[in-house]
């Protein structure tokens, strides 16, 4: 009889550490850092097993199902722990949108069929869902896009996004082959990655919005809709009143109505002040300047803000003079002097009525006492067009046409509430230097507006050369933001209930912009006006603007959407017919 020698099949040789005392032998996985010698894996020598010996030097299958290559243990002399190696690669998630990652985690594949454990008895198959169609497709894509911040332009037709898990652009990997012919076409090496951060809101207003460097015109379109989407109100594109304004004076350096907190609406038309009341439509003349040639008319007019003394009203005119009127008897009170200029703007703080010329000077008079200048501020050098108080009183702004910004404290010039020795120091007067002079802006600076919600922050606009609107810290003067609008800056008015900007413009698109802060992006813009934007007041309540415009046409506006006082006549917009302030209308 023959005999045949057995051979066992051929399995992987078993390995081990030199020096190892534990069995079963370890694997360690190598590390970068890791010298060479850590590393060998040696053949160990042959293992008996119940005294029998394979030829090969390997021990017999096992029939344990535990594997041949285990961890090595942490006290083993190869743990690469103990010499502080690492062998973990974090990928970086950068470019990842996470809120469309767990979407895909927690909702799962929810068209998968189960498996039928074994003692359910088989039956007929389920029912497949039927297809989406085109409006189902399109309600699924647009509900993903609001509930992640996706652009729709990111979202194919089978709401699946390009580049899901993608570590680098999100243009030029593509994780989805079906989203292969309608992704955005590959971007050169010179042209800048995708901003990571342009789907995350919350992030851009904490942030503030990104410079226009590094932001690209898609990054932008894409926040701005983005935006919209998150405003929730509607913003009427079309004015609730339109009230002719005939003879009004085209010169961007005035300042011709005002809007009281009595719901009074003052309005300077050449050499007359209208006032119109809001609540009830009444129209009534406050004063006309009698003079030769025509040389006098009214340059600006505004509304004391003091709690009390709010029926009085500051008349400024091109003779130098500034007229103090009492709105309900309808009588002038006093001249206050001072002035070589005409002047062009003024602002209430408190008992002080703050009054800028074109003289350079601007003057701060006290209409209780009989000598009523009490300070004077000089630092611009040509015409003081623009001027705001903050809202407690303790610094003014005045843009000149210098291209200036300066900042004055109230207590460097003896301010309200100083003390008698400041009082009587009066009559000796000396001019009060700026405490900060900026001068970022390249245009005449006139439009101006203190920030309710965040002290210290002044936003700015620039006219024709300039066209930017500028945010600053007027603490340390430091230049927070600059947005280049594309047109003259005329006058900036901040919502009172919200975290956003209304801008008035001039040449060359003559509309008003709605903003969203700090993001500053347009929320909307409204068209109308024929000519250049050259006032904006805002109501008492802070629901409502109006324009008052070259085109002498003077527009309400229910932009910032609180209750309001037209609320009756913007639901009969379409038949109310327009007023005048007793002239005829000139069409």
């Amino acid at each position: 009889m023959e005999t045949r020698l057995y051979l066992p099949p051929k399995t992987p040789p078993r390995r081990g550490i030199r020096g190892s005392t534990l069995a079963p032998t370890s694997f360690v996985t190598p590390s970068k850092n890791a010298t060479p010698s850590h590393h060998r894996l040696l053949r160990s020598s042959p293992v008996t097993t119940g005294g029998r010996l394979r030829l090969d030097g390997t021990p017999p299958r096992s029939s344990s199902k535990r594997p041949y290559w285990t961890q090595a243990p942490p006290n083993s002399a190869q743990s690469t722990t103990q010499n502080g190696d690492d062998d973990r690669f974090i990928p970086s998630r950068r470019y990842t949108n996470l809120s469309l990652v767990r979407k895909a985690l927690l909702s799962g594949d929810k068209n998968q069929t189960k498996k039928r454990p074994h003692s359910e008895p088989e039956g007929p198959a389920p029912a497949v869902a039927a297809p989406e169609n085109p409006l189902q497709k399109e309600f699924k894509r647009r509900m993903l896009s609001s509930l992640c911040n996706i652009p729709l332009e990111k979202l194919d037709e089978d709401a699946q996004l390009t580049g899901l898990l993608t570590f680098g652009d999100a243009n030029t990997h593509v994780s989805n082959k079906r989203a292969s012919s309608t992704s955005p076409p590959h971007k050169t090496p010179s042209q800048r990655p995708e901003n990571p951060f342009s789907h995350d809101l919350l992030r851009s207003i904490k942030l503030g919005r990104v410079t226009d460097e590094d932001q690209t015109e898609d990054d932008a379109a894409a926040m701005d809709r983005t935006v919209q989407n998150k405003i929730l109100r509607k913003v009427p594109s079309a004015p609730f009143r339109i009230l002719d304004a005939p003879d009004i004076v085209d010169d961007y350096y005035l300042n011709l109505i005002s809007w009281g907190k009595d719901n009074v609406l003052a309005v300077a038309l050449a050499q007359s002040v209208y006032l119109w009341n809001a609540g009830n439509g009444d129209i009534s003349n406050l004063v006309t300047l009698e003079n030769e040639n025509n040389q006098d008319y009214v340059t600006s007019v505004s509304w004391c803000t003091m709690q009390g003394h709010t029926k009085y009203i500051g008349v400024g005119t091109n003779n130098h003079a500034v007229m103090l009127y009492d709105a309900s008897t309808m009588q002038k009170i006093r001249t206050l002097p001072g002035h070589h200029g005409r002047v062009s703007a003024m602002a209430w703080n408190q008992d002080w009525l703050t009054s800028g010329s074109r003289d350079s000077k601007i003057l701060n008079h006290d209409i209780r006492s009989p000598h009523s200048i009490a300070a004077r501020y000089s630092g611009h050098l040509q015409e003081v067009c623009g001027m705001k108080w903050n809202e407690d009183g303790s610094c003014l702004a005045s843009g000149g046409n210098e291209n200036y910004l300066c900042l004055w404290d109230a207590a460097m010039s003896g301010g309200t509430g100083s003390t008698g020795a400041a009082r009587s120091a009066r009559r000796q007067l000396t001019d009060t230097a700026p405490r900060l002079t900026l001068r970022k802006h390249r245009a005449a600076v006139k439009a101006l507006d203190w920030c309710p919600f965040y002290r210290g922050l002044l936003a700015s606009g620039g006219g024709t050369s300039d066209r930017t609107i500028k945010f600053w810290n007027t603490s340390s003067g430091a230049l927070l933001n600059s947005v280049d609008t594309g047109s003259q800056v005329c006058s900036l008015i901040w919502n009172k209930n919200q975290r956003e900007l209304c801008s008035s413009h001039g040449y060359s698109e003559n509309q008003l912009i709605l903003w969203k802060y700090p993001t500053m992006t347009r929320i909307k813009e409204l068209q109308g006006h024929t000519a250049r934007v050259l006032n904006m007041e805002m109501s008492p309540d802070g629901s409502s603007v109006v324009s008052a415009a070259a085109d002498e046409t003077l527009r309400f506006w229910n932009i910032f959407g609180s209750q309001s006082v037209f609320r009756k006549a913007g639901a009969a917009a379409s038949g109310i017919p327009e007023l005048t302030f007793g002239q005829p209308a000139i069409r």
